[in-house]
């Protein structure tokens, strides 16, 4: 799983395309890295079925005389060549899954950008994973048998482990950490600073505390129902007594298997949400197109006309803005500052596209943003802005205005969802200064039936391509303040790009159509890295709670045949075995899938996720998908333990 995961986190497929810091890069992360971390706790549970199985040869070769470093060398010997067995082979077949699952998905969601390749830091990483594991495992072997009292471990196998009992206070307490830390962390996060942040992941902590929580009362529910319905108690309690005696062995597999089907239904929710909202704002832009050319490649109203007359596409209505773009240094709220290149309308072009009719004063600026994009605000904290003419290099200072917000006047997947607004002296003077590779025109157009316009669309982006001879200046959005920044212009041709061009490229001509219908190209590879982390998690819960139901029944077998011969029909020993399995196998599901919905649903809040709705219901159908295909391995898995007691 490890190794699978890891050549893919940082396969250059996906590295290419996360965005450093970026929210899906972390939370991949934290995926891959929090798996990791449950992977450790599933070893120590198996180790210790091995070391329990191995107890009664410990105690034979202890009580022959054989002094304790003698034993530990032979267990340790044993412990480590099965070890590194399966580290050998699963990190062989790591790259081989990684690649059958990426190309089955590639099926679906085949892009330029999708092409399968192998990230070896990843795979490094599972190589240290491996040795970390090795050496927690040799440390718990040694120190067992450096302790273990022989008298005792000749019974180890008849032991069952002691238990608190259950308390209904620390359910609740459970139930309510787990949202409680979770909405913490997200908020938290939101906000930012070092201390804040520090809360967040004390809030998730708070959360994954919940989890294990509910687990272990879950566990121990015959002790809260004894108290408050005995007679329900005393029906079940051989079941409730099975479910407490081996406590410890059911919380750590199932909490695993917890985390792991969250993690699926998260995964899935969180990249889907982007997809989703994504797909639903381009229907229900203003515009229908938005054309974008900078004066070096210009395009005009009549040649637009002259494409759809060609492309059989009849025009409705036609608007233009011209921009420029000005280095402005931004000042944030915990007082950093950076600078930042920003596109810059006029007074008087910006009330004729609104129907407003604002005032800039001379010497000021005013912020428009619509309201997906208020966290913009952020970088304008201070009175006044310090700007940047990166034609003249000049510097000089604007005073800030109140803010305004506008929805549905500028497609909000245009460089126009946020600019600033100056007054038209200012413009001007402005204008007349810089080169024309920062000055721009955007052509918000609407059309009869957008659906049937696929020939004025790719006439449109043939036009815009060739006027940019075939390269594409794909950071112009930054170039004012390439001298600020000491960044440079990177340019990528169009042919073999396409996919990567329309993400990146600010100026890109958008539709309605292409958004509509090319909307996944640009998170197939979010959609397949979340897909594959899903599978791949899934798969892992679906193997720990396997395993965990063999060794269950396994262990309870001897339990089964007292019962039966204490006079318990066969009919009811299978009800019991049955209650056992429905408790182990679907605990971690409903929980999995409860918590994974609603830290979807927590993280599009604080995200501004609009269509959250619609995101909520294709959750809801990943939850019934997790359940539907449990439930039938849990009937093939039941029909197979049932077979010794038919």
């Amino acid at each position: 799983m490890t190794g699978a995961y890891g050549v893919l986190q940082y396969s250059p497929t996906v590295t290419n395309v996360l965005v450093d810091g970026g929210s899906t890069q972390t939370i991949s992360q934290a995926m891959f890295f929090g798996s990791m971390l449950g992977i450790i706790v599933f070893l120590v549970y198996a180790d210790s079925i091995f070391l329990k199985y191995k107890s009664r040869e410990i105690g034979i070769f202890l009580s022959l005389g054989i002094d304790r470093r003698s034993v530990q060398k032979i267990v340790v010997k044993e412990y480590t060549l099965l070890f590194q067995f399966a580290v050998f082979v699963g990190l062989l077949l790591s790259v081989p899954l990684a690649y059958l699952c990426w190309s089955l998905l590639n099926l679906f969601l085949e892009t330029q950008e999708t092409a399968f390749s192998i990230g070896w830091v990843g795979l490094i990483i599972a190589v240290l994973f491996s040795l970390l594991n090795w050496f927690i495992l040799r440390t718990i072997n040694r120190r067992y048998i450096k302790n273990v009292d022989i008298l005792k471990i000749i019974k180890t196998s008849d032991e069952n482990e002691t238990a608190k009992s259950g308390n209904l206070f620390l359910l609740i307490l459970g139930a309510l950490l787990v949202p409680a830390g979770i909405v913490a962390f997200f908020t938290l996060q939101n906000i930012g600073g070092f201390l804040n942040t520090l809360l967040a992941f004390v809030g998730l902590a708070g959360a994954v505390l919940g989890v294990y929580l509910l687990i272990i009362q879950c566990a121990s529910i015959g002790d809260i129902l004894k108290k408050y319905n005995d007679k329900a108690y005393y029906k079940n309690l051989v079941f409730y007594n099975l479910l407490k005696q081996k406590i410890r062995q059911y919380t750590r597999s199932i909490f695993v298997a917890t985390l792991l089907i969250t993690f699926t239904t998260f995964g899935i929710g969180f990249i889907a949400a982007g997809f989703i909202d994504g797909y639903n704002v381009a229907l229900n832009e203003p515009y229908d197109y938005t054309i974008n050319a900078t004066y070096e490649h210009p395009m005009t109203e009549s040649r637009i006309e002259e494409i759809a007359e060609e492309s059989n596409a009849v025009i409705t209505s036609i608007k233009h803005i011209d921009c420029l773009l000005l280095g402005v240094q931004n000042n944030y709220k915990n007082g950093e500052r950076d600078w930042g290149s920003r596109i810059v309308v006029s007074e008087d072009n910006f009330n004729v596209l609104s129907g407003a009719a604002i005032s800039v004063p001379k010497g000021s600026y005013t912020v428009y943003y619509d309201s997906s994009m208020e966290y913009k605000l952020n970088a304008f904290s201070a009175e006044s802005s310090l700007f940047y003419n990166p034609t003249t290099e000049q510097e000089f200072y604007f005073i800030q205005n109140e803010p305004i917000c506008y929805d549905g006047l500028f497609n909000t997947r245009s460089v126009f969802s946020s600019f600033l607004i100056l007054n038209n002296d200012d413009y001007r003077t402005l204008a007349a200064t810089l080169a024309d590779e920062y000055r721009a025109v955007s052509y918000m157009v609407n059309v009869e039936n957008w659906q049937d316009t696929m020939d004025f669309q790719n006439n449109i982006l043939k036009a815009v391509i060739s006027d940019n001879n075939g390269v594409i200046f794909t950071n112009w959005h930054n170039s004012a303040t390439f001298e600020k920044t000491g960044s440079q212009a990177e340019y990528l041709p169009f042919d073999g790009n396409e996919t990567k061009i329309a993400r990146l490229w600010s100026l890109y001509p958008l539709s309605k159509l292409s958004s509509t219908t090319t909307q996944f190209e640009a998170f197939a590879t979010y959609l397949m890295l979340m897909l594959f982390i899903a599978i791949v998690a899934f798969v892992s819960a679906v193997m720990v709670i396997g395993l965990k139901l063999i060794s269950t029944i396994w262990d309870d077998a001897e339990v089964y045949n007292d019962l039966r011969r204490l006079g318990m029909k066969r009919k009811k020993i299978k009800g019991l075995i049955t209650k056992q399995m429905l408790f182990v196998y679907f605990i971690p599901t409903v929980l999995g899938c409860i918590i994974g919905a609603f830290t979807t649903y927590r993280i599009m809040l604080v995200s501004g996720v609009i269509y959250i709705g619609e995101t909520m219901q294709l959750v809801g159908c990943v939850c019934g998908l997790v359940l539907i295909i449990q439930i039938a391995i849990f009937f093939v898995l039941r029909s197979r333990v049932m077979r010794n007691y038919a």
